[in-house]
């Protein structure tokens, strides 16, 4: 079911409270990472804690794929109501493989290179019955031209979609197949599916050699931080007007940025040479 929005925002605000503060209650100040940011799989820069809308579109796609791939489940000729965000990912995720033709839906599946009838020919689509448009399977489409007497009105019909229509032989003994692009073996995933929505996105760089380590998780935690920038140190506190040192508390000599801190500091060459 969809979540209603205040009953992720009322979720999410005990995620929050508990992550920067250790409790339910926690106000603005205490986060120092964008929540959006915080929500990015961790090696896009976050902390791998799961954005609940997102991965509620992950999880119902699965409906869509089985739909597809599972003809015997009762409810599977049954219209199903998913997120457009949802709908969208499984449009571009699936490719369709004609066999017999006896599944694949004619003017709406992904079938002709990639595409659906209705990106290659938008203005021919809006002439169709919409029962039309959701039943007719390539197999009744093609069989003594069906598909030209579902077009309603004088319209011009491409040449190559004739052609590569007309063209068309179906193998009565193959099963139409459906893969899914973002796993290896083809087949759909919850996991690979709440991945998608974050192709694209900038790659945090560092990410194996936080978290891939030996460290103790307090200290992966604190290093992401530092990576972020969002550590508390004098600079930070200057520009919000903050009470801070003028320089660098352990050698009194440059202003105390958490580069200087961990990097460049005299004392703090000492501590990593020892």
């Amino acid at each position: 079911m969809d979540l209603p929005k205040w009953f992720s925002k009322a979720i999410d605000k005990k995620r929050r409270g508990f992550l920067w503060k250790g409790q339910e209650q926690a106000n603005a100040g205490h986060y120092l990472v964008a929540w959006e940011k915080v929500q990015r799989p961790i090696e896009y820069g976050g902390l791998g804690i799961h954005n609940l809308e997102l991965l509620g579109c992950a999880l119902r796609i699965r409906w869509l794929w089985a739909q597809k791939t599972q003809l015997d489940r009762p409810w599977a000729r049954l219209p199903i109501s998913v997120p457009r965000k949802a709908q969208a990912l499984f449009d571009v995720a699936v490719d369709t493989i004609v066999g017999n033709g006896e599944h694949i839906l004619f003017w709406t599946d992904r079938w002709l290179d990639g595409h659906t009838m209705a990106e290659i020919s938008p203005n021919l689509i809006k002439t169709l019955a919409k029962r039309t448009a959701k039943r007719r399977t390539v197999a009744q489409a093609i069989q003594n031209r069906s598909w030209v007497g579902d077009i309603k009105g004088a319209h011009t019909i491409e040449v190559h979609i004739w052609d590569f229509v007309d063209g068309l032989l179906l193998q009565p003994d193959v099963q139409d197949r459906y893969t899914w692009k973002f796993s290896q073996d083809g087949t759909y995933s919850s996991k690979s599916a709440y991945g998608a929505y974050f192709v694209g996105t900038i790659k945090f760089g560092p990410w194996r050699r936080i978290w891939k380590t030996w460290a103790p998780s307090h200290c992966k935690f604190f290093i992401w931080l530092v990576f972020h920038n969002r550590v508390w140190t004098s600079d930070r506190l200057a520009k919000r007007g903050l009470p801070h040192p003028e320089a660098c508390p352990l050698c009194d000599q440059a202003e105390g940025t958490i580069h200087h801190l961990l990097v460049e500091c005299v004392f703090t060459r000492q501590v990593w040479t020892l």
